[in-house]
C-alpha cells in the first residue's frame, strides 16, 4: 500500500448536492490517516442556494433568506483543505485546472460537478447571496402587482411554482401550459400527473396540455416580468399575462473540457448537442486515459431520470467512495512518475446504481402528488400527508445544513 502520508491534491469543482456530498466525505480521510490530502472545493458563488426549495422562497421571504448557506464555511477553519471562490475557465490537461482567475492548480483527483442550469428562475444568476435574494424579490414584486401569470413548462419545478403562486395568490390568474400530453416525466406514472392536474386546477391554475409556447428570445432562462403575449404552436393559440416564467429546457455548459479534449486527442467527451459529459457508470469520464476524473450529478450524460439533487448527492458519494479505492490503491502515486504512467492501471471501482424510485411534489402548501416504489398516489388524501411531512415544510433544507455549516459552528473535518 502506498505512503498513506503522502501528497494528494484532490479538486472538486462545484458545491451544490453532488460536489458537496463528494468534498465532505473526501475531506474526511484526512482524519483517517491521509494527512498529506488537501481537498479543494472551487465554486463561483459564495452561498449555495437551496434550488429545490424555490417555489416556496419564490413566495416567502423568510423561507429565501435560509435558502442561502455560506460556502465560506464549509471546511474546517483549521484545516488544510479549501474553498475557491472562482469559477472553472478550462481543465486544461489531465493534471491542471485554470480559473476564472488565470490560476493553475495541479490536482491528483477531479471531481467535476458543475450541474447545469435550470430553467426559468430557480437557478440564481447572482455570485452572492445578497444578489441572488434581489432576484427572487424582484420576481415576487412582479408577482404582487400582476393580474395573471404563466407558467410554462409542466415538470416538477413549473408544477411546484404554479401550485405555490395559485395558493398564495389566489386572486390571480395562473396557467400552465405543458407541451407533452400528461404532466412530469414520462417515468412517473399517469396518476402522478392526473393527480397533479386535479391539484391544480383545485387551487385555480388553468391547465394547458399539449401545446408548446413560443419563448421569445430576450426571455433566456430568466422570468418575465411585464404584460406579454405569447403565441403556443396549436393554430391560433395565444397566452396573455402580466407575468411569464419559463420552467422548460435544461442546459449543461461543459465548454471547459475543450482544452483537455485536444490534450488527450478525443473529440468526444461531450454529447453533441445536450454538452452533457460522457462518462461510465462507476462516475469516470468516458475515455481510458483519464480515470481519475470523475463527473457526478447533473453535467453528466447519464438519463433525465437521474437529474434529481439526492440522486446527485447519491452520485458524488460514489463519486467519493471510488477516489478512496484509487487513493487507498496508489494509483496516483503511479500517475505522477512519468514513464510509469503508461503502464499504471487504475484499479476496478464501483458502478452507480439507480435504484431509487420516487418523487415527492408539492402542489401548493397543503397538497401534493407521489409516487412511491412505482406505486403512484396522485389524487389521495394520503400523497398530500406524505408529501407535506417529508418534503412541503422546509422543501429539505435542514438536511443541507450539514454540509454548509456557519463559520462560527464549524467542526474539524
Amino acid at each position: 500500500m502506498a505512503d498513506r502520508a503522502r501528497d494528494i491534491s484532490v479538486i472538486v469543482v462545484g458545491g451544490s448536492y453532488a460536489g458537496a456530498a463528494a468534498a465532505k466525505r473526501l475531506a474526511a480521510l484526512s482524519q483517517q490517516g491521509f494527512t498529506g490530502l488537501k481537498v479543494t472545493l472551487v465554486d463561483r458563488s459564495t452561498h449555495y442556494f437551496h434550488a429545490v426549495g424555490f417555489p416556496k422562497a419564490l413566495v416567502d421571504d423568510k423561507y429565501a433568506e435560509k435558502s442561502f448557506l455560506p460556502l465560506t464555511g464549509f471546511f474546517a477553519g483549521s484545516s488544510k483543505h479549501e474553498y475557491i471562490n472562482q469559477g472553472l475557465a478550462a481543465v486544461v490537461d489531465a493534471h491542471h485546472v485554470e480559473l476564472d482567475d488565470g490560476r493553475r492548480l495541479y490536482y491528483d483527483y477531479l471531481v467535476l460537478a458543475t450541474g447545469g442550469k435550470a430553467p426559468g428562475p430557480i437557478n440564481v444568476a447572482g455570485r452572492t447571496k445578497e444578489a441572488g435574494l434581489a432576484e427572487i424579490r424582484a420576481l415576487r414584486q412582479g408577482l404582487e402587482g400582476a393580474e395573471s401569470v404563466l407558467v410554462i413548462g409542466g415538470g416538477p419545478v413549473g408544477v411546484e411554482v404554479a401550485g405555490f403562486v395559485a395558493a398564495t395568490y389566489p386572486a390571480k390568474r395562473v396557467t400552465l401550459v405543458h407541451s407533452h400530453g400528461q404532466l412530469l416525466p414520462k417515468q412517473f406514472r399517469i396518476g402522478v400527473s392526473n393527480g397533479a392536474v386535479e391539484k391544480l386546477t383545485a387551487l385555480g391554475v388553468r391547465v394547458v396540455l399539449n401545446d408548446r409556447v413560443e419563448i421569445p428570445d430576450d426571455f433566456e432562462y430568466a422570468a418575465h416580468i411585464g404584460h406579454r403575449v405569447l403565441r403556443g404552436t396549436r393554430a391560433g393559440q395565444e397566452y396573455a399575462s402580466d407575468v411569464q416564467i419559463p420552467a422548460v429546457g435544461f442546459q449543461v455548459h461543459s465548454e471547459y473540457l475543450a482544452p483537455l479534449e485536444a490534450a488527450v486527442g478525443r473529440g468526444a467527451l461531450r454529447a453533441a448537442g445536450s454538452g452533457a459529459i460522457r462518462v461510465r457508470p462507476t462516475l469516470q469520464l468516458d475515455a481510458d486515459a483519464l480515470p481519475h476524473i470523475f463527473v457526478p450529478g447533473d453535467a453528466n450524460s447519464l438519463p433525465g431520470s437521474t437529474k434529481f439533487g439526492f440522486k446527485a448527492e447519491m452520485q458524488g458519494n460514489t463519486a467519493a467512495a471510488n477516489i478512496r479505492r484509487l487513493i487507498e490503491s496508489g494509483f496516483d502515486v503511479a500517475n505522477k512518475t512519468g514513464a510509469e504512467a503508461a503502464a499504471a492501471s487504475a484499479p476496478a471501482v464501483g458502478a452507480w446504481t439507480d435504484y431509487v424510485d420516487l418523487i415527492m411534489l408539492p402542489v401548493g402548501p397543503n397538497r401534493g402528488v407521489a409516487q412511491i416504489c412505482k406505486i403512484a398516489l396522485g389524487s389521495s388524501a394520503v400523497a398530500d400527508f406524505l408529501v407535506r411531512q417529508i418534503k412541503t415544510r422546509d422543501f429539505m433544507l435542514g438536511l443541507r445544513k450539514g454540509y454548509y455549516p456557519r463559520p462560527e459552528k464549524r467542526k474539524t473535518d
